[in-house]
């Protein structure tokens, strides 16, 4: 069996250099041939007499010591300097990897990163020469790496990679800026600890098909992820399937920033649909929700129309002013809106008309409908301090009883409408029997 190595000896030996055992060594090799030499002078026919004299063998130990002395001081001469630049080459390298590309490059005064101001001189065809070269080219592609690191760490853009286990292998450092969380922090989580709960359907179905089976994953995906203070924010994410490239191995994801774009698109397409004093939907949403409502309706199933105009609304606004009225319509939706279902609209058409559409309505539940609207409207209304009294006239429409589009469901409300004014009685249905100013009284004033 071969005895194993002294540990204690070899870590006695690391303590001393390279060129102190090339000292020792040459040292030993110069003693040797001084003390063979005079053997080897008698093989030679140099007479005993000298060969064996003491001073020709001092000389001979002298001048093998010599030799050893020359040959070490050529080799770390020749062999040590150039080890050394290797040396003082490598130390640089391995400061520069963990120094930003830009500061590398002007604290060298080089310009072009690392590259060139820490590679070897390589001209020489020998065992150094390629060392030099390889270094050289070690040194180009750690330097293309950094490059590229710094362009993936620079950019304002997240880049994440999600491996076959559909979690994160990868995750550049601008996720800090993006959910306030560090790449360690994140790395190696799953989408369950990142996206909405609401989202997580969606998107742990289109990981698993892009991780695990054939199925392409969207090119844009919008997602909400959670930020570290616990806000939500909307991610869009490009995504691009690199499982066969083996340095990615896996989905590569480039995410955005979008919650401000959207946020605004959202309250561009609220201001749109609503109104901006009530909060209601306003006259196209209500007449567009109309028209949807009456399409997708059964052919037994009935949509009602209610159109409501504030009785005495004029006399406040003329008695105090604007504002208060203002602030009067306001209250108009929230009661309204406690007299009916969750299924039906309120919806204010401008001024003082509101209107209700009820799906799946009867004539005889249009009717309790507007009368319940009716008492809730004629409550008094507190407003800055002051008691104020409205009533309310509405009109009543259903379908069924002739035109069923919503236009002229709304000429039709409008016409019972102006009929329950003329006549004071509060609510009135739409008679399609008579013209546009008789009705038939549905509640009591």
């Amino acid at each position: 069996m071969t005895p194993s190595p002294d540990p204690g000896a070899s870590s006695e030996l690391l303590r001393w250099g390279v060129f102190t055992r090339l000292a020792v060594g040459m040292t030993t090799l110069g003693i040797a041939i001084g003390a063979v030499f005079p053997w080897f002078a008698e093989l030679l026919d140099v007479p005993s007499e000298y060969s064996r004299a003491t001073t020709f063998r001092l000389a001979c130990l002298a001048a093998g010591i010599a030799l050893g002395a020359a040959n070490w001081l050529l080799t770390r001469h020749v062999i040590g300097r150039r080890l050394q630049l290797l040396a003082t080459r490598l130390t640089d390298l391995a400061d520069a990897v963990g120094t930003p590309l830009a500061t590398a490059g002007a604290d060298r005064g080089t310009g072009t990163g690392t590259g060139t101001g820490l590679a070897l001189p390589a001209g020489a065809p020998d065992d150094l020469g390629r060392t030099a070269a390889a270094f050289n080219a070690m040194l180009a592609a750690l330097d293309r790496e950094r490059r590229f690191r710094s362009v993936v760490h620079g950019t304002s853009d997240t880049i994440f990679v999600v491996d076959a286990d559909a979690r994160l292998s990868f995750v550049s450092d601008s996720v800090e800026g993006l959910l306030g969380r560090t790449p360690a922090e994140i790395l190696g989580e799953g989408a369950r600890q990142v996206v909405h709960p609401d989202d997580l359907a969606r998107v742990g179905a289109g990981l698993r098909a892009g991780t695990r089976g054939t199925q392409d994953l969207p090119d844009v995906l919008v997602v909400r992820a959670q930020h570290a203070d616990g806000s939500w924010r909307r991610l869009e994410m490009t995504t691009s399937d690199r499982r066969a490239d083996p340095v990615i191995g896996g989905l590569l994801l480039t995410a955005r920033d979008v919650t401000d774009r959207i946020e605004l698109q959202e309250r561009l397409a609220h201001q749109a649909t609503h109104d901006a004093l009530t909060g209601l939907p306003n006259r196209a949403a209500a007449l567009a929700c109309g028209a949807r409502l009456l399409t997708d309706r059964r052919d037994s199933e009935r949509v009602a129309v209610l159109l409501l105009d504030l009785d005495g609304f004029k006399e406040v606004n003329d008695t105090l002013g604007h504002a208060v009225g203002d602030r009067l319509l306001a209250q108009v939706g929230p009661r309204l809106r406690t007299q009916v279902r969750d299924v039906d609209v309120v919806a204010r058409l401008g001024g003082d008309e509101f209107l209700l559409l009820l799906p799946d309505a009867t004539t005889e539940g249009a009717g309790a409908a507007a009368a319940r609207a009716r008492a809730a409207l004629r409550e008094p209304f507190l407003v800055d301090g002051r008691t104020l009294h409205v009533d309310a006239s509405i009109g009543v429409a259903v379908s069924g009883t002739g035109p069923d589009d919503v236009d002229s469901l709304l000429r039709q409300a409008d016409a019972a409408m102006y009929t329950a004014k003329r006549r004071r009685t509060g609510v009135e249905l739409h008679d399609p029997s008579g013209d546009a100013h008789h009705g038939r009284l549905l509640a009591p004033r």
